[in-house]
């Protein structure tokens, strides 16, 4: 079904529409595993991160004893702690405009890199995108099922990054496994969605049980002059800033390789992680239930001399969701 982004009013009704009936089609008893599940309960926080050494490397090994999770500056206490490599509900945004017609081929073996990477047991499902956005593949845990989808791909049209965000977004809050993860791939700016920028971060955010992936490789024609003195943001500065901010609120990456060749690389690190995270669970030590943003820093007891760095989402917005129609 497709999501014409023609029609403001249309497409909001569609893609709710689209969500709902795929919903009611996707998994069952027996696509649920005997395996610890975090549900979104009010009180409960889980996060999860990752943690490099001085040279980029993942470590492994460490226990709660040496994390500090903070809420709005309040320490508080770790209810569950573990470094599980657990399936998930894995979303693949792929960009489908017409600019990425001498880049499909590259684009798309390296998403089947990252499938092939992935733990064998993800639920995936397959979004595409160019003017309009289309749910390509349902829930399924095949692979082989969006990889070929991705070798039927047609290229053409123009881009609509933020709504096939937002899709995927709602798609994956329905899935069936606690991790809930969308890795998104474009090569250019939004130009055609309905959802605005500001709309989308605030989806972003009210999102809190998902994680968001880019890779971003950006159309390297893009302007880079900063003006007579160099004080203004290049048309190519503007760009990576509003992408950049898209995946910030979740506490992933956003990655922005400058060459084509680099993206098996990338996809290569994001499926690592995604295999290496410690999953932390807290009770938030705030009663209040109107959906406010709340601050979440995640630390390291004692760096040591490898320098080790935290990577987690910065903050959620607690409380029931508003209207964001």
């Amino acid at each position: 079904m497709f999501l014409p982004t023609s029609s403001r009013v249309a497409l909001a009704g569609l893609l709710f529409l689209n969500l709902a009936l795929a919903a009611q089609s996707s998994g069952g008893a027996d696509a649920r595993r005997d395996r610890p599940f975090f549900r979104a309960e009010v009180d409960q926080v889980v996060l999860y991160a990752v943690v490099y050494d001085d040279t980029g490397e993942l470590v492994s090994g460490l226990t709660p004893e040496d994390f500090i999770i903070l809420e709005d500056g309040v320490e508080v206490e770790i209810t569950y702690f573990g470094q599980d490599d657990v399936p998930s509900t894995s979303g693949i945004v792929m960009d489908k405009s017409g600019s990425m017609r001498a880049k499909q081929d590259l684009a798309h073996r390296a998403t089947k890199l990252f499938l092939a990477l992935s733990h064998p047991d993800n639920e995936h499902f397959l979004v595409m995108f160019d003017n309009d956005v289309n749910l390509e593949e349902d829930f399924t845990r095949d692979p082989e099922d969006i990889r070929d989808m991705l070798d039927n791909t047609v290229v053409g049209g123009g881009t609509a990054l933020y709504d096939a965000i937002y899709l995927a977004l709602e798609k994956a809050q329905t899935g069936s496994e606690a991790k809930k993860v969308v890795t998104v791939f474009t090569d250019g700016e939004d130009k055609d969605s309905y959802y605005r920028h500001e709309e989308l971060l605030e989806k972003i955010a009210r999102s809190n049980d998902v994680q968001l992936y880019l890779v971003a490789l950006l159309d390297q024609a893009l302007s880079r002059d900063r003006g007579f003195f160099g004080v203004f943001k290049s048309q190519y500065d503007k760009v990576r800033a509003t992408v950049d901010a898209i995946s910030g609120q979740s506490g992933a990456k956003v990655y922005f390789p400058e060459e084509l060749h680099e993206l098996n690389d990338v996809f290569r690190r994001i499926a690592g992680e995604l295999r290496n995270q410690y999953r932390i669970a807290y009770i938030t030590p705030n009663p209040l239930k109107n959906g406010g943003w709340r601050t979440i820093e995640a630390r390291l007891r004692n760096p040591g001399k490898k320098q080790l760095t935290i990577q987690a989402k910065k903050g959620y917005l607690g409380g029931p969701e508003t209207s964001e129609e």
